[in-house]
């Protein structure tokens, strides 16, 4: 009897496991793609958004032909032989928006791409890659290149990637053992052999980050300007932004950059080497005591003379902010997204809740959103040139619906819903070189298009209002939206996309190097 109930669980168990590599070896079905294929298609009876002058053009029809825009006429069209006929019932159209900081994965045109173009976002500046040409989890440069040569022929709903970056360079503890040493910049020659590298594999934009020296940074900002690569990404902590602005850095992410710039005592900790616990939540409060406005001034006054941008990310110190209100905990987005990460994002809130509070029991974290805001506007009132990202898909910040949630804090901080219109459509154009061709509505630039029910230039919010999407010169109608939000949503609880997840995670060595380092 024993035998046979062990003989029972054994191909029970084998069962499984065959089940769950079937699941895992399985290819995941593609989103559905646009309403109509058509070539030609004539958007009537809608109202133009200019993103540079904030002017509204009343009652056009936009002419499109083969991707691009051909002509934009007075409201009315009579005739339009050749082309697929749209009505905008009246609505606003604004250029297709731009997240400027997200991160791809293998599994993003499941999860992310239809979330994106269901709330509007048509480019996405990706800020992660691979240190080679391949890995398990990571989307690399030939994925994105390739999803977004089949967007632009119809093939496939998925936003954009004008640009590409390389893995974070993080001072060299974050590469595999196996990996080419030059990848750990350990001196000038690595610096040159490591943009060689990347250059080779498509990439244009180095990623800098938190643990790269001042000797290191040094040696690949020089090696990156004679092969004319740009460097964005994190401030790394011995790297001052005197340093940056001197290195011609292109962009700095995240909210903290002024933050630490305009505290003397986050400069006099950054003499010391950045680990774990530096930071509580005792020493957060006293760079919040120590902030010198007019030492701020300064340094803002010089980050935009050099014209170097910021890409706030404001959703991620949201997380500190919100993490013990039920609330954002219970987000109904929270559907769209794997169980997996669901689990991780709820840790890494708790996380955040218990450290959140300083020695007098006052929410820390709560304050730093709120100067984070205030030194947002005083930035833009100085000219510093702002990209409006995410970084979807880190804890409680959703693909496509959290760009909006990123502009509304901008509106709080103090710009004009026009101003956060342009840090997510002609700033981003203007900052990737595609001006041309992208960042306003006009005659001979690409049909990357936002249809909403009503004017964003009186309320931010107003581009949740999604009523339809032309990308590449492809037509996405409501019903077409919802069904691409449904999509993801049915993605995100299957078994099958959860296990790949997993598995893809476990089999990356850059993501276990990340992980353990």
């Amino acid at each position: 009897m024993l035998r046979r109930i062990l003989l029972s669980i054994a191909s029970l168990l084998g069962l499984l496991l065959l089940s769950a590599a079937v699941m895992i070896l399985s290819p995941m079905p593609d989103p559905p793609g646009p309403t109509d294929s058509h070539p030609r298609i004539v958007l009537d009876h809608v109202h133009i958004i200019d993103t540079q002058s904030g002017q509204v053009q009343r009652k056009r029809a936009i002419w499109i032909n083969q991707g691009r825009i051909e002509q934009i006429t007075t409201a009315g069209v009579t005739a339009a032989e050749g082309y697929h006929y749209v009505s905008g019932n009246g609505h606003y159209v604004v250029p297709g928006l731009w997240d400027n900081h997200s991160h791809s994965l293998k599994l993003s045109p499941q999860l992310h791409h239809p979330l994106y173009l269901a709330h509007g976002v048509t480019y996405l500046r990706d800020m992660s890659g691979c240190m080679t040409g391949a890995d398990s989890l990571l989307a690399c440069v030939a994925e994105r290149q390739r999803w977004t040569q089949q967007a632009q022929n119809g093939a496939r709903s998925s936003p954009l990637y004008p640009q590409q970056s390389s893995f974070a360079i993080n001072g060299g503890a974050e590469v595999p053992a196996d990996f080419p040493a030059f990848l750990r910049l350990q001196n000038a020659a690595d610096a040159i052999a490591l943009v060689r590298h990347y250059q080779a594999h498509g990439v244009d934009t180095l990623k800098t980050y938190e643990l790269l020296s001042t000797q290191q940074y040094q040696w690949l900002s020089q090696a990156a300007a004679s092969a004319g690569m740009q460097l964005a990404g994190h401030q790394p902590w011995r790297v001052t932004l005197a340093d940056l602005i001197q290195a011609r850095q292109h962009s700095v992410e995240h909210g903290r950059l002024f933050l630490f710039e305009c505290s003397a005592v986050a400069m006099q900790l950054k003499q010391q080497p950045m680990r774990a616990g530096l930071i509580n939540s005792d020493v957060w409060r006293q760079i919040l005591q120590s902030q010198d406005p007019a030492l701020c001034q300064q340094k803002m006054a010089a980050m935009a003379k050099a014209r170097v941008w910021w890409s706030p990310t404001l959703l991620t110190l949201q997380l500190g902010a919100r993490a013990a209100d039920p609330a954002f905990r219970q987000d109904p987005r929270l559907a769209q997204v794997p169980w997996l990460l669901r689990k991780l994002w709820q840790a890494d809130a708790d996380g955040m809740q218990r450290r959140g509070l300083d020695q007098q029991g006052r929410l820390v974290h709560a304050d730093l959103l709120a100067l984070a805001q205030q030194q947002l506007g005083q930035a833009v009132a100085l000219g510093v040139p702002i990209l409006a990202g995410t970084d979807t898909p880190d804890s409680f910040v959703f693909a496509g619906s959290s760009l909006i949630d990123e502009l509304a804090l901008y509106t709080k901080a103090g710009l004009t819903p026009l101003q956060a219109l342009q840090s997510a459509t002609l700033g981003p154009a203007q900052y990737a070189g595609a001006a041309a061709h992208a960042g306003t509505v006009e005659v001979g630039k690409d049909a990357n298009l936002l249809l909403i029910a009503d004017n964003p230039l009186q309320q931010i919010e107003a581009l949740r209002q999604v009523e339809g999407l032309v990308l590449a010169g492809y037509w996405y109608d409501k019903t077409q939206l919802d069904a691409l939000q449904i999509f993801s949503t049915e993605r995100a609880s299957s078994i099958a996309l959860n296990l790949q997840l997993l598995w893809s995670a476990l089999q990356s060595e850059q993501f276990r190097q990340q992980f353990a380092d």
